[in-house]
């Protein structure tokens, strides 16, 4: 059986690569609306943290 790949992400705080689904997704849209986003699929520019 094959391994699956766990996607990274860099976290912004601590500056530490996790697995993405351990972190929370921040999005700022066009309108600069800030939101979290817990799908991690919202359109917008994205930073991550713990």
């Amino acid at each position: 059986m094959k391994k699956r790949k766990i996607p990274m992400r860099k976290d912004i705080v601590t500056g530490e690569m996790a697995p993405k689904k351990e972190l929370v997704r921040i999005v700022r849209d066009k309108e600069d609306n800030v939101s979290i986003d817990p799908t991690g699929k919202k359109s917008g520019r994205g930073a991550t943290s713990h």
